[in-house]
């Protein structure tokens, strides 16, 4: 079994470069560092994600609720060296325990999460930015599916600790006083589990790079080409899951032009849309190349407004959300509202909705050695003969966020979700959940 050490270490490093910095800082100046402490309470209706009545080694299972308390001590680092370098760090150890445990599961757990973003203005004309996202998840429970049943001498099969690491970097330089510009952005995540077992289908490794050409022809019309290259893969070279050793890595680029029109040319209410073609090339060596294409289209509402509005649609192909699919053509309509209410702005609302068609091909998104394993023939038996099939979801969220003055702040929220999906492609359920939160201040 792995060792998450050096995962678990770089909150704890990250934490002191924080305070060293605080500790050199000019005393004088407004203090850089500021503690939070966090709590609340989540209520979900499905705690296994399941449908009622689902299979578990034949015996048919019933959705269970379940409550979950954490609390989590914040401390924040904001520094601004000169008016063109600023860092912001973040670190939060958060517990978690839970009641209505599933037999072998733990009753708590802990998490990490890190954020640090560097802003430098290199020259009037040259920014540079560069974020860390950092969450490690300590010993949960994951749902085995219908074969599985829990033996008590295995007790560590049940975990799923695992850390996820995000970077991402972007350089812009102007190209003329009328602000064209090239930028240029590039991306790496990982995604590590410490169990072998469950690290052979779920491990993940993501890069990729991005080029914008842009001209600003007037203070509304803003148009230029986009060239955007991602590496995905599912472990290394190949995954193990049910006997089966298949290739899962896509590599994708897509081309195309993009165009922004500002309602009134000052940032705040703009039209954005984007048109290309993209082209997948697998790990897989008897995966023929695809080729699809790729647009977006999104209404932005927002800053100075008390109403801030997102909305649009995207279509594209993407890497797989289901394991053992390589790849998947991706259809989402999303929509995202907030209402501020009050001069001071202390109270405000949040909903949100995405609904989300997923498409998998066993022709273009699998590796053709699961005909072997006799992994397609079960697809097939289990919806009607298709080759092709569809993952249908609905996720709506709301929330309300109240503060009530400098130091204490409180929120509410409740979701919904809904994932529809042909058989064995996935896991169909309902959820919804519930959550209070209150935060302090220091």
């Amino acid at each position: 079994m792995r060792s998450l050490t050096q995962a678990s270490l770089l909150p704890a490093v990250l934490a002191g470069a924080v305070l060293a910095s605080a500790a050199f800082a000019d005393q004088d100046a407004q203090k850089p560092v500021s503690f939070a402490l966090k709590g609340g309470v989540t209520h979900t209706d499905n705690r296994d994600s399941i449908e009622d009545g689902a299979l578990r080694a034949g015996v048919p299972m019933k959705k269970e609720d379940q409550w979950s308390f954490f609390i989590a001590p914040v401390i924040a680092f904001h520094h601004e060296v000169t008016d063109s370098v600023k860092f912001d760090a973040a670190y939060a150890p958060v517990y978690r325990w839970y009641d209505n445990c599933r037999p072998g599961s733990e009753k708590s757990k802990l998490e990490h999460t890190v954020k640090a973003d560097l802003d430098l203005m290199l020259s009037p004309i040259t920014e540079f930015k560069v974020g860390e996202r950092f969450w490690f998840s300590g010993q949960k429970d994951y749902f085995y599916g219908s074969d599985y049943n829990y033996d008590p001498s295995r007790p560590n099969r049940l975990g799923n600790d695992y850390y996820e690491n995000r970077l991402r970097a972007s350089v812009k330089q102007e190209l003329s006083e009328g602000g064209d510009y090239v930028k240029a952005t590039g991306r790496w995540r990982i995604k590590r589990y410490d169990d072998d077992e469950l690290a052979d289908s779920s491990d993940e490794d993501e890069y990729g790079a991005r080029l914008d050409l842009m001209r600003v022809h007037t203070k509304h019309l803003t148009y230029g080409l986009f060239a955007d290259y991602t590496s995905w893969d599912r472990c290394t070279d190949s995954s193990k899951y049910q006997d089966m050793k298949l290739d899962l890595g896509v590599d994708y680029a897509t081309f195309g032009a993009q165009a922004t029109w500002d309602f009134y040319g000052n940032g705040d209410t703009y039209l954005y849309g984007s048109v290309g073609w993209t082209r997948a090339w697998y790990e897989a060596d008897d995966m023929d190349d695809t080729d699809a294409p790729a647009m977006q289209l999104e209404l932005r509402l927002f800053q100075t407004k008390p109403t801030q509005v997102l909305g649009g649609v995207r279509y594209g192909r993407d890497f797989s959300d289901i394991y053992p699919f390589s790849s998947q053509l991706d259809l989402a309509g999303y929509v995202a509202l907030t209402q501020y209410v009050g001069a001071d702005r202390d109270l405000w609302f949040n909903a949100s909705l995405e609904l989300r068609n997923r498409q998998y091909d066993v022709e273009d998104d699998l590796d053709p050695t699961a005909v072997r394993y006799g992994y397609v023939e079960a697809l097939k038996q289990a919806n009607g003969g298709k080759t092709e099939y569809d993952r249908d979801s609905v996720y709506l969220r709301l929330a309300a966020n109240y503060r009530v003055n400098d130091w204490l702040s409180t929120a509410a929220f409740y979701s919904y979700e809904k994932i529809d999906t042909d058989s064995k492609i996935g896991t169909s359920y309902e959820e919804n959940v519930f959550g209070l939160s209150a935060t302090l201040k220091y």
